[in-house]
C-alpha cells in the first residue's frame, strides 16, 4: 500500500505531538512535585524549556496535521505557523544554552572549590532573564507576521520561503517588501540570533567535558578522596547536558543543511515528515534527558511510572544539621 506524503507527515506529527506532550507535561508535573522551600535555577528553566516544546506541537505540528490532511490554511493559519515555529525554535537554543551555561558553572565549582560559599540569592535575577528572553524571543520574531500569509494574500516583492520548516507548504509564504529587508532579516538576522547560540553552546559543551576529565583526573595529595552527593549529581547531570547539547545542534546543522544547501530536497517524497522530525524532534526527546538531570525529578518520575514502590529517598536531601554544600 503506498502512503501519499501527507499521510507520513501527519504520522510523523502524531508520534511527536504524543512523546513531546505526555514527556514534557510529566517533566512539569514531576518538576512541581519537587519544588520544596526554595525553587531551584534549573528547575525554571526546565519549566521554561518545557513550556516551549508543548506550544511547539500542539501549534505547529497540529497546523502541519490540518494542512496535511487536506485543508487549507488562511492568512492567520500561516502567519501562525510561520511565527510559532520561528519563535519556538530560537527559545529552545537560548533555554538550552542557559541550561548548558548554569551546569558549565556548576561542575567548573566541583572541579576548581571557591574559598567561599556561594550566594543563593539569585533566583529573582534568573526568573526576570528568563522573562528577558521570552521578551527577545518575541521581539526578534515578530516581524516575520507583516511578511508572512496566504500565497494568494500577497502581492509584489521578493518571495522567500520560511528556512524553519515551511518550505513544502506552498500556500504559506513569507515575502518581503525590498531585498534588503530580505537580506538583513530573512537571511541575516533570523538565522544569527540561531547559529550564534549554538556555536556558543558548543563551546560550552567542549569546556563542560574539558572539566569532567579534569575531575576524572583529579587526586589530592595521590588520593582519590571522592565525591559528596550533591557533586555526584552535578556531574551526573553534565553527561546528559552534553546529549542536549548534541542533539540539538545535530537537529539544527542537519536542517539548515537540507533547507539551504540542498534546493531540489523540497521536491523530494519525504522531504515534509523528514523536515518536521528534525525541528520537532528536539521537543520529543529532550523531557526524558531533562527527567533525569536532576536526581528528585528523576525519583519522582520513578515513583509516577511505578505508584506501587516505595518512594525512595533522594541522596540530596540534608538533615537540619547539615551545611548546604556550595555547588547546589
Amino acid at each position: 500500500m503506498h502512503l501519499s506524503a501527507g499521510t507520513v507527515e501527519i504520522v510523523v506529527c502524531a508520534i511527536l505531538i504524543s512523546f513531546s506532550v505526555f514527556g514534557n507535561f510529566l517533566l512539569i508535573y514531576c518538576t512541581r512535585r519537587c519544588i520544596g522551600e526554595h525553587l531551584r535555577i534549573s528547575f525554571i528553566l526546565i519549566f521554561n524549556l518545557a513550556f516551549d516544546h508543548i506550544v511547539n506541537n500542539l501549534v505547529v505540528n497540529v497546523l502541519k496535521i490540518v494542512y496535511a490532511s487536506g485543508v487549507g490554511l488562511d492568512s492567520a493559519s500561516c502567519k501562525v505557523l510561520v511565527f510559532t515555529t520561528v519563535f519556538t525554535t530560537t527559545l529552545a537554543i537560548w533555554f538550552t544554552l542557559y541550561i548548558a551555561l548554569l551546569y558549565c558553572f556548576k561542575v567548573h565549582r566541583v572541579v576548581y572549590p571557591p574559598v567561599e560559599a556561594a550566594s543563593t540569592n539569585h533566583r529573582k535575577c534568573h526568573l526576570v532573564l528568563t522573562f528577558a528572553l521570552w521578551v527577545a524571543g518575541f521581539a526578534v520574531c515578530s516581524p516575520v507576521l507583516p511578511y508572512t500569509g496566504r500565497a494568494g494574500n500577497l502581492t509584489g516583492g521578493n518571495e522567500t520561503y520560511q528556512q524553519h520548516g515551511i518550505l513544502n507548504y506552498s500556500e504559506c509564504k513569507t515575502e518581503y517588501r525590498n531585498e534588503q529587508v530580505e537580506f538583513l532579516y530573512g537571511k541575516i538576522l533570523l538565522v544569527a540570533i540561531d547559529l550564534l547560540p549554538l556555536i556558543i553552546l558548543i563551546l560550552v559543551g567542549f569546556r563542560i567535558s574539558h572539566l569532567l576529565w579534569e575531575h576524572k583526573k583529579a587526586t589530592y595529595g595521590g588520593i582519590w578522596i571522592g565525591d559528596d552527593t550533591t557533586e555526584i549529581e552535578v556531574l551526573r547531570a553534565c553527561k546528559f547536558v552534553l546529549a542536549l547539547i548534541f542533539l540539538i545542534t545535530s537537529f539544527w546543522i542537519s536542517h539548515f543543511i537540507l533547507t539551504h544547501c540542498l534546493k531540489h530536497f523540497n521536491y523530494y517524497y519525504l522531504a515534509p515528515p523528514i523536515l518536521t522530525a528534525l525541528l520537532s524532534g528536539y521537543s520529543a526527546v529532550s523531557p526524558y534527558l531533562l527527567m533525569l538531570i536532576n536526581y528528585k525529578i528523576k525519583v519522582k518520575v520513578e515513583y509516577f511510572c511505578c505508584k506501587g514502590e516505595k518512594n525512595p529517598v533522594s541522596p540530596t536531601a540534608e538533615s537540619p544539621s547539615v551545611e548546604v554544600s556550595p555547588y547546589a
